[in-house]
């Protein structure tokens, strides 16, 4: 027996995707959940996508279209919330596309576990008509909002799906006093703690509804730039935030991750950004958040004296990295 009392809103952030936003948007047409709403934000695209958004409402009334000047993903989550009139929120991406359950059986998981945040599994890669097949048993997981900030930091893969907007079925009550930070692309990774830390209930399932699309000229898969350090930020933000909670583990967890982070992006700021101030920064935050012992247990070559190495000089430690790789 299907349960479908509660309205939600479907939002689709949208730009300059007009080869995969009618596969996507049709994936959202084909839902078993009926009772849905679906926004498409237009964010100033200069290709045919807002063409394409405005064909799909005139022969679907649940469709709502959005065209404005281009601000940016998070002012276009922030006015999705907005316009939002159902209980619960669902995020796509506008390349992606979802199998024709995942509301229904998102919204189910929800209810019967009497959670905020109901999560799925995803896959990804550049199919245009992945099948999707669940062959191994479904498993449902449970949590409170502190096992589900600690899965932030359990493996790359629940990282990435617990920081990620999309594959989850949000309760909307829980944006109340928060907004996704204009200017930064990497907007979702400082959202999603705070959405996670207000949870009583979270839900999530291993069946793979979500089909997360890869292609070249996506954010990731850009050549490299400045603005794509901006989730140093989030991550910096997080230490503070755990702190306020009181969780010293996580707070240790997301220092670690920080310092990680900064070793990772110190060569890419000097060798390929060629950024000075990029540099002077990630010198100046690992100094800040480094502390004598520190080592990193995720990762093998980040031991004490590693770590240690680049408090004390980065450039260096980089060099005599650069010169072992050419004498290999």
């Amino acid at each position: 027996m299907k349960i479908e009392n509660e309205l939600v809103s479907v939002i689709i952030p949208i730009y300059n995707v007009e080869k995969y936003l009618a596969a996507c948007i049709e994936s959202v047409q084909k839902q078993t959940y009926h009772n849905l709403e679906m926004i498409l934000i237009d964010d100033g695209s200069t290709d045919g996508s807002g063409k394409i958004c405005d064909e799909y409402a005139k022969t679907d009334n649940r469709i709502t279209v959005i065209h404005q000047e281009n601000h940016g993903i998070s002012q276009v989550r922030n006015r999705g919330v907005k316009e939002a009139r159902g209980t619960y929120i669902f995020w796509i991406d506008s390349d992606d596309y979802v199998s024709e359950s995942i509301v229904e059986e998102l919204y189910h998981n929800l209810i019967e576990q009497n959670a905020e945040m109901s999560i799925c599994n995803y896959t990804q890669g550049s199919e245009r008509t992945y099948t999707f097949v669940h062959q191994e048993k479904e498993r449902l997981e449970v949590c409170d909002a502190r096992e589900g900030l600690e899965r932030i930091y359990k493996n790359h893969h629940y990282s990435f799906i617990m920081a990620a907007s999309w594959a989850k079925l949000i309760k909307k009550s829980l944006y109340e006093g928060c907004e996704y930070p204009e200017g930064k692309i990497f907007e979702d990774i400082y959202m999603s703690h705070k959405l996670i830390s207000k949870c009583k209930r979270i839900v999530y399932t291993n069946k793979t509804m979500y089909y997360y699309y890869q292609w070249p000229e996506s954010i990731l898969g850009k050549k490299l730039y400045i603005e794509k350090l901006d989730y140093l930020g989030a991550f910096e933000e997080r230490i503070h935030f755990f702190k306020k909670l009181g969780y010293a583990e996580l707070v240790e967890k997301a220092r670690i991750q920080y310092l990680h982070s900064l070793i990772w992006e110190y060569s890419r700021a000097k060798d390929i950004l060629h950024n000075k101030e990029m540099v002077k920064h990630i010198k100046r935050e690992y100094r800040k958040y480094y502390t004598f012992g520190t080592e990193n247990k995720e990762v093998e070559n980040e031991t004490k004296g590693y770590m240690l190495k680049f408090y004390l000089s980065p450039f260096l430690l980089d060099f005599m990295g650069k010169v072992k790789g050419k004498l290999r």
